[in-house]
């Protein structure tokens, strides 16, 4: 017998297995031989096939796989010794294959045991009967066995592999093998069929498949670069990402090895060969992982690769394989790099921050101090860290004064609740009694478990700003009492409040006004002690002067005293100084010349209306005279009845200037925004026959808008432009309409090239019934630019004439811009 697990085996072995055999001439195969001895199915066939060939075996093909070997009981040692009877024995008894004979037509003429088991089927119940019922439906009717049997007659043998049926109606894979058999004359005298149950192996080979398509699909989806190589550094395979990365396709791997790379170190060094992770594992056996290493990548530049290889068959020297995956992590390694350098740069910033700034770990210890807080402490680094519960005798207290537990601090509260604190006032006192003011912030840094892993603590200095803030408060205290002496010896009543509108400052007088006591009004909201009477305009224009900063004045009558208070606002980013005083005689008066001229307007309507009447009157009686009597009247008569209708037509053109002088302001429209260039065009229409008996020329520049009254605006520009025709001289008037910006403001000009004013006289001309001709040589009413300063005025603007005899006028006005409309 041959050693356990060894790789040959003798002709004495073998010889000693088949004299075991009962019968002696029972047939083995190579694999059968080699199970009974513990050896390799390759040596048990060498010894096989040598006793063959001496004579003291014989073999025969069994399929196209398989070989037999049996002893010839018979004649022992002769090769060429036939006996069918044995042959038939040998044949029954094998077992792994269903070999049986078919007559020429396909029927069954045979059975051995080997079908019998693989089948299902006893020998008299099979032969004679048909072998397509070892068929299944489908292949039956697809003819499969008919057609198997043609090409094994016309071919001498044919194979097929697929399903078949055994007795019981259960099927299985099967190897067959039909071979047809002739007799001496070469006629068909039947078939052989050999037939190997492969279920386990077609299973099997199925379970390989699927195990290898999963591999590969591992392979291929995996995010890495992975490739199998010899011993030597030649590739055997590789997935698709290492394909990408090598430049290579699939069919030239095997072209390619390691002994084309060059792997660095960290520094930029090569690498010699033999350190090379799966240079080590081909000579050691033992795997490496995270192996990192510098590449140079074409048209990439260097890059850095983790690098994991293992040995794929180990303890077999000569058919070593490694297994090996390549990781780009460039990204992680700058990553980590920048991340290194923004850690030293952040530790760079708080050891150098002119503020000071301390770490304290998750139980509360100094890690880190820098600088500022070591010298405003007075304590060195190590110091600190060592004491991190107790600064050495430093006492704490809050802003109040109260001594602050070390709980309680700042950066204890961050690790307790694990939220910032912001802003808070602590007050040191040193052992030598230094006094520290800080202004402190603390905020944490959490882990990855989400808890606080740190606290920044950061402390300005605030001891200076503290010591000037107790200065100042000093100041202001004398300030106050001098300021206070002033207010007293203002005479109008005043108040100041801050930015949250607390009363800061008011005399006496507004302290009457208001009706309480100094003292008790002083630290109030000014909401809260105003009058019930004070209404929401007031407050919202108090505090639209505080929102623009820009100066304010208003009236506002305070039931509360009864009386109208006039109000100067001037603000400060501080609040409201508020200057007030009795304004209820100039509004009483006010209201007495209101109605004055309420009565003067009334009158004057009545009165232009009363003489209206009287003056058609005499109109008519004239016209009468003159059409009655035109006959009896000489010449002269004639001139009186013109020039009597001639001046009841001037008295009537001045009443009618005269009242709509007196309603300028009592009569307008509300204010809105005009455009100028529309009421020209409106004037223009007025004038038409005007301008075409004239033969005059009027030309206007684009007009702005402004803010006003439509209809006055319309009489202003009319009168000024029939002025300018009335007064242009002998030549045809040529009138000109301009306007330019100033500020917030439009000034609008109408000018001619007429007879022109004296300078001396362009104020006059703005009075009423002031002329500065004569009715024979320019007919008016000495009302028309009276009414134009009077709108004007009534406007917020001004009016003014540039002018010279000879040299034509300018009349200039100015109006209020209109805001400009929302897009």
């Amino acid at each position: 017998m041959c050693s356990s697990g060894s790789a040959s085996a003798t002709r004495e072995d073998v010889r000693g297995v088949f004299s075991r055999l009962s019968p002696p001439s029972a047939p083995l195969t190579a694999a059968e031989v080699a199970a009974d001895l513990d050896c390799s199915a390759e040596a048990a066939r060498g010894v096989l096939d040598g006793l063959a060939d001496a004579g003291e075996l014989r073999t025969k093909r069994v399929g196209d796989d398989t070989r037999v070997w049996w002893r010839d009981s018979a004649s022992e040692g002769t090769p060429d010794a036939t006996d069918e009877t044995e042959f038939a024995a040998f044949v029954s008894a094998v077992q792994d294959y269903a070999i049986f004979t078919l007559d020429a037509d396909g029927v069954v003429a045979s059975w051995n045991e080997g079908a019998e088991r693989i089948k299902g089927y006893e020998e008299d119940d099979i032969v004679g009967e048909h072998f397509s019922t070892f068929y299944t439906d489908a292949d039956v009717d697809d003819a499969v066995p008919e057609t198997n049997l043609q090409t094994a007659a016309v071919d001498g043998r044919v194979e097929d592999e697929g399903w078949r049926v055994r007795a019981d109606g259960s099927t299985f894979w099967a190897n067959v093998v039909i071979t047809a058999v002739y007799d001496d004359d070469g006629e068909l005298e039947g078939f052989t069929k050999v037939t190997q149950d492969l279920t386990e192996q077609r299973e099997y080979e199925q379970q390989l498949r699927r195990e290898r398509d999963l591999t590969e699909q591992i392979l291929e989806t995996v995010p890495v670069s992975i490739c199998v190589l010899t011993g030597d550094g030649e590739f055997v395979r590789a997935n698709q990402r290492m394909l990408d990365r090598l430049g290579i396709e699939s069919d030239d791997v095997s072209q390619y090895g390691v002994e084309e790379w060059q792997l660095y170190d960290a520094d930029g060094d090569p690498i010699p060969v033999e350190e090379w992770p799966f240079t080590r594992v081909a000579e050691t056996g033992d795997s490496v992982y995270d192996y990192q290493c510098q590449v140079d990548v074409p048209d990439v530049g260097r890059r850095w690769l983790s690098v994991d290889a293992a040995p794929l068959d180990a303890g077999q020297v000569d058919d070593t394989r490694v297994v090996v995956s390549v990781d780009d992590i460039t990204e992680r390694k700058d990553r980590e790099r920048r991340l290194r350098r923004e850690s030293e740069q952040t530790e760079q910033l708080l050891r150098t921050a002119p503020i000071a700034i301390a770490v304290q770990d998750a139980d509360g210890d100094t890690v880190l101090a820098n600088q500022r807080a070591q010298d405003a402490l007075g304590l060195t680094e190590q110091e600190l860290i060592e004491d991190s519960h107790d600064e050495a005798g430093w006492s704490v207290y809050d802003a109040d004064g109260e001594p602050v537990d070390p709980s309680e601090t700042p950066s204890a509260r961050v690790l307790e609740t694990g939220e910032p604190v912001f802003d808070e006032e602590l007050v040191f006192d040193g052992p030598d009694g230094d006094r520290l003011h800080l202004r402190v912030n603390a905020a944490p840094l959490f882990g990855p478990d989400g808890t606080v892993d740190r606290v920044v603590t950061a402390a300005e200095d605030i001891t200076a700003l503290k010591r000037r803030e107790a200065e100042l408060e000093q100041r202001k205290s004398a300030l106050e009492t001098e300021l206070s002496d002033i207010h007293g010896r203002i005479s109008e009543a005043f108040y100041a409040v801050d930015d949250e509108w607390r009363l800061t400052h008011l005399n006496d007088q507004a302290a009457d006004l208001l009706g309480r006591p100094r003292e008790d009004l002083l630290g109030r909201e000014l909401w809260a002690v105003l009058p019930e009477s004070t209404d929401d305009a007031f407050r919202d224009r108090l505090e639209t002067a505080l929102r623009t900063q820009e100066a304010v004045t208003l009236e506002e009558y305070v039931d509360g005293a009864d009386a109208w208070l006039e109000f100067n606002v001037y603000p400060s980013e501080s609040g409201l100084s508020i200057y007030f005083r009795d304004v209820t005689e100039r509004k009483e008066y006010q209201r007495k010349l209101e109605e004055s001229n309420e009565r003067l307007e009334q009158f004057a309507y009545a009165a232009s209306h009363d003489l209206q009447e009287p003056l058609r009157m005499v109109s008519s009686y004239l016209s009468l005279i003159e059409q009655r009597y035109a006959d009896e009247l000489d010449e002269d008569g004639r001139e009186f009845i013109e020039f009597a209708v001639d001046g009841a037509d001037r008295m009537r053109d001045m009443i009618d200037g005269l009242l709509r002088y007196s309603r300028v302001d009592t009569r307008g429209d509300p204010f809105e925004p005009v455009d100028l260039d529309a009421v020209l065009s409106d004037v223009r229409d007025d004038l038409q026959i005007r301008i075409a008996d004239a033969d005059a020329t009027l030309t206007a520049e684009p007009l702005p808008r402004v803010d006003g009254d439509p209809g006055q605006l319309r009489q202003l520009l009319q009168n000024l432009v029939e002025n300018a025709i009335e007064y242009s001289g002998e030549e045809p008037p040529e009138v000109r309409v301009a306007a330019e910006r100033d500020g917030d403001d439009w000034v609008v000009s109408v000018s001619d090239d007429g007879i022109g004013i004296d300078p001396e006289d362009t104020d006059r001309v703005f009075e009423v019934f002031e002329r500065l001709h004569g009715h024979d040589e320019h007919a008016g009413t000495g009302i028309g630019l009276a009414l134009c300063r009077r709108i004007v005025e009534r406007h917020g603007g001004d009016i003014w004439i540039d002018s010279a005899p000879g040299d034509g006028t300018t009349v200039s006005f100015r109006l209020p811009a209109a805001e400009e409309a929302d897009d």
